[in-house]
């Protein structure tokens, strides 16, 4: 999963999206704040029981553009 905390830089659907992912103390989900330019700060988190990545509701986004950061989350750790 995820470093505590990621920078991000994507485009989705032509438009770009800057900001930052970082991973947030929570006893119940894997859970993590994300901050992008221009867009209020939302949660993104793993729902254990459903095995499903669920957004916050005021993720007022493009769903692709959740789908990608997910994506990003789910990366698996480098090899060094």
């Amino acid at each position: 999963m995820l470093e505590n905390y990621s920078t991000l830089q994507f485009i989705v659907r032509g438009k770009i999206f800057k900001g930052f992912c970082m991973r947030i103390q929570d006893d119940f989900h894997e859970t993590y704040a994300v901050v992008l330019d221009g867009y209020h700060s939302f949660c993104i988190w793993l729902d254990n029981k459903s095995e499903k990545w669920c957004a916050s509701k005021n993720a007022a986004i493009d769903p692709d553009a959740i789908d990608e950061i997910i994506s990003r989350i789910c990366l698996p750790a480098s090899v060094s």
